[in-house]
């Protein structure tokens, strides 16, 4: 009788996770401790912050002729202070085929994954999104997205979205989002675009470019930004390096940012190391000092702390840890 009991029950729990097999689940564990220097008055000058961590899970389903259902659903997750609300990262529906993806849903845009590949302090406190982050344009992560992603042409890759009904419910906004990479061994180019009404960015345009040498690598980044009626147009830039030597990672890179119409042109330069335990276990160091900016712009809407004193400096010594599963 235990023999025939555990074989209906096999029969029935098969098919059920025959259906679910193609579901993986992945994540990002990153928090930091941070001693901020020169805060606003009442403020902590010791945080403990969850930078961009998050849990996905993700699929696809085989249709035949080389073509597939994708699709993701990609979450915040608050380790610090709990909470997190679903579908906060990129999420979508989409099919994937010899033509490239297409998908429907809340992504980053072209233009932000530009820079994001080649940000060595990339969700971090010392993120170059500190000086250059615009959330509502370029940097944005916008919801109601059509996008197409081509395949790869000899390391050539394009991109192409639209975004529609961006800012609020019955908001009849529009934005557009263009890029262009390069991906061939050591080297790295790409170039992206914004248009549209939906942001405080009417135009932006943005160059990236990465290159190692041994275990030297540099990066670059020019960001320019054409603002909406009664805003100030502004030029950004970004120079960065980093030299491995084993397990260890020494970097540096400089941000800054010059604005149309005003004296208080955010900049910052930071300083860190890294140290790889293993392939998805990391500790690091870093030190960043800026005017006039928000540090911990680029990692989420709380555990932010902005320029306080006359003459906007700030500085922060972060010491995190990192996992990726």
């Amino acid at each position: 009788k235990s023999l025939i009991a555990l074989a209906v029950a096999g029969a029935f729990a098969a098919p059920a996770f025959a259906a679910t097999s193609n579901v993986d689940i992945y994540g990002k564990l990153h928090v930091s401790v941070n001693f901020v220097d020169d805060q606003p008055v009442g403020t902590s000058d010791v945080g403990i912050s969850s930078n961009a961590s998050r849990i996905g899970f993700k699929g696809s389903e085989d249709l035949g002729g080389g073509l597939s259902a994708i699709w993701q659903i990609e979450s915040t997750v608050a380790l610090d202070e709990s909470g997190g609300n679903l579908a906060t990262r990129n999420s979508f529906i989409g099919l994937k085929g010899g033509f490239g993806t297409v998908l429907a849903g809340r992504h980053d845009t072209p233009l932000k994954i530009v820079g994001r590949s080649i940000d060595l302090f990339g969700d971090t406190m010392g993120d170059s999104r500190n000086v250059l982050n615009d959330p509502t344009g370029g940097e944005g992560r916008p919801n109601n997205v059509a996008m197409y992603m081509s395949p790869s042409f000899s390391g050539v890759e394009f991109a192409a979205a639209y975004i529609t009904d961006d800012a609020a419910a019955n908001d009849d906004t529009e934005m557009y989002s263009l890029n262009l990479t390069y991906k061939n061994g050591p080297l790295y180019l790409g170039a992206g675009f914004l248009d549209g009404d939906g942001s405080s960015v009417d135009k932006m345009w943005r160059l990236g470019a990465g290159f190692t040498m041994g275990d030297l690598k540099f990066v670059a980044q020019y960001d320019k930004r054409d603002a909406l009626a009664g805003g100030n147009d502004s030029d950004g830039w970004m120079l960065g390096a980093a030299y491995t030597m084993g397990n260890i990672v020494l970097k540096a890179n400089y941000v800054e940012r010059d604005i149309d119409n005003t004296g208080n042109d955010p900049q910052q330069w930071t300083v860190g190391a890294d140290y790889n335990l293993s392939k998805r276990t990391s500790l690091y160091a870093l030190y960043a000092n800026g005017e006039y900016i928000t540090v911990g712009s680029g990692v989420g809407s709380s555990d932010q702390y902005a320029s306080g004193v006359a003459g906007g400096d700030i500085s922060v010594l972060s010491v995190g840890m990192i996992h990726t599963f």
